[in-house]
């Protein structure tokens, strides 16, 4: 660094020499030129200059190159990357420019060397206006939820990564905008929201976008939306976009012509019953025997005991309080080859009929949730209404021979002997009875064997007592044939055939397994039942 002499003033003036006598006359002077010489360091840690220096032009994204010592430095993005590696096309972050100025600024470069700037590459135009707005589509759709990803570049230097999240909106303090999934559209406005104070009305009006109407209020102050430009040319996006393969109407079992392309049919609609659910676990501060344990949850529907290991507590062992939410062990209660600590897994529900359903997954109901549920623990299900069922027997007849067919028509000869179900009609339960059809075979004039078509014979029975085979599930009767509507008349061979139809309800169960790699041994669902209880007051 060098210093030079700077002259402050100039002033004339007339003076008469002479020569004097008996005048002492001092004179001072150094010998050498280096007695008063000094050096000093300065470290700098950034440096900046301008390429556009007395230009009025903006830069042109990826055409910066120049060279500050031995370092060549390569503009992406309005990142300044130095020394790049031609190999594998890296480099390291040494800064940034702003293509609207043309100002750089370098935080990173080797030391100790010739700092001569050479300026190698660099384009700019003045065709390209700055945008604050910008609005594409995707070439390939349906775009994965989350999977957007957009890049720019502003000209006052910096640049954004911006991602969308599951419902397509992406919103920073810069940038505000979304992507529709399904269309594949993006539409993004940069703008930074200020207040407008005394302070700073002066500068705002002074902008050439300003305009009176751009001012609103919120929250009782004034506000205007300042645009944040940006490089049209550095724009960059990357998603990812789902596609499918056709479906095989072989393979499907239907025809797949009205299906959606992607597969997916709706499960919610607008008039249907929904159900939402939360499951947790709590672990019981003990294990005695008569105690009752207090669940964090009230109005709960369905509760269940678990060991620490996942062993399941015998249902007889406690009993449950779904109203208060409380979990009472029995009297005689023992952990025995349980492990503790005990464990409640309890589920509580909210029910409703479905008023409104939206494209992004939003679901209305047409009453108020009576529970608190968190995304963590909670699902909400469409319910599968069944109304109300009951068993019944149908299709009686008498028959001469049992052929082991089994019709529901009788065949062969008339048979005069007969059972009299109008009066003494077969007792069904909704508890005890099956889908099944069945065979009363007589050995004799007295006794017969009792067969089903899917469960054999189950027993055997007589016209003189009430026949009332047990179900081994439910301890309840499949049905029960009065002994008093037996007729006469009766001979070995004959039989007696009627179905029995039970309160149950024809559901398929389809399980969708998407492809991927497994990540666990085992999987498995549970299938729940719900049905309206008479509650003792």
């Amino acid at each position: 660094m060098s210093f030079y002499p700077q002259t402050s003033s100039v002033a004339s003036s007339s003076v008469q020499l002479k020569a004097v006598t008996n005048t002492n006359i001092g004179v001072k002077y150094r010998d050498s030129s280096g007695v008063n010489a000094g050096v000093k360091q300065v470290s700098a840690d950034s440096l900046k200059f301008d390429l556009t220096n007395g230009f009025n032009e903006q830069i042109l994204t990826g055409s910066v190159r120049f060279k500050l010592g031995n370092d060549v430095f390569i503009d992406r993005s309005s990142t300044l990357y130095r020394n790049i590696d031609p190999a594998t096309g890296s480099g390291t972050a040494s800064g940034s420019v702003q293509y609207g100025t043309g100002l750089v600024e370098l935080n990173s470069w080797t030391p100790s060397v010739d700092n001569a700037l050479t300026l190698q590459s660099l384009t700019t135009t003045t065709d390209l206006p700055p945008v604050n707005h910008i609005s594409f589509r995707t070439p390939t759709i349906p775009i994965r939820p989350g999977s957007l990803s957009v890049v720019v570049s502003f000209l006052n230097g910096g640049q954004a990564t911006l991602t969308s999240n599951a419902q397509g909106v992406i919103e920073t303090t810069k940038a505000h905008g979304k992507i529709n999934h399904d269309t594949g559209f993006v539409d993004i406005y940069f703008y930074t929201k200020t207040e407008i104070t005394a302070g700073n009305r002066a500068t705002i009006e002074a902008y050439p976008w300003y305009d009176i109407p751009l001012e609103y209020s919120d929250s009782g102050k004034t506000y205007i939306d300042v645009p944040e430009w940006i490089a049209a040319d550095s724009i960059r996006y990357n998603a990812i976009a789902y596609t499918y393969i056709p479906l095989d109407s072989d393979i499907l079992g239907l025809s797949a012509t009205r299906l959606p392309l992607d597969g997916r049919v709706p499960v919610f609609r607008i008039g249907d019953i929904g159900i939402i659910s939360a499951s947790k676990s709590q672990i019981l501060p003990s294990h005695v025997a008569g105690q009752t344990y207090n669940l964090n949850d009230q109005r709960i529907s369905w509760c269940e005991l678990e060991d620490s290991l996942g062993a399941k507590v015998p249902f007889t062992a406690y009993t449950v309080d779904y109203d208060y939410g409380r979990v009472t062990l029995g009297g005689d209660f023992a952990i025995g080859s349980l492990t503790a600590p005990l464990v409640a897994r309890y589920r509580y529900q909210d029910m409703g009929l479905i008023n409104d359903v939206q494209i992004n997954g939003q679901i209305t109901f047409t009453k108020p949730l009576t529970h608190n549920y968190a995304a963590a623990d909670s699902i909400v299900g469409s319910a599968l209404v069944v109304g109300d069922m009951q068993s019944r027997y149908t299709k009686k007849f008498a028959q001469t021979t049992w052929s082991s067919v089994w019709a529901d028509v009788a065949s062969g000869a008339a048979l005069s002997a007969n059972y009299n179900d109008s009066l003494y009609p077969i007792q069904i339960t909704n508890k005890g009875a099956i889908q099944e059809r069945w065979a009363l075979v007589f050995t004799d004039t007295t006794n017969f064997r009792i067969i089903g078509e899917y469960s054999g014979q189950i027993g055997t029975g007589s016209i003189n007592t009430d026949c009332a085979p047990l179900n081994p599930v439910t301890n309840a009767p499949y049905f029960t044939v009065k002994k008093e509507g037996w007729g006469s008349g009766w001979v070995s061979g004959n039989v007696l055939r009627f179905n029995t139809i039970a309160a149950n309800f024809p559901i398929w169960c389809i399980r969708t397994v998407k492809q991927s790699e497994p990540t666990i041994v085992s999987d498995q669902f549970q299938i729940m039942f719900r049905g309206d209880i008479d509650r003792v007051i």
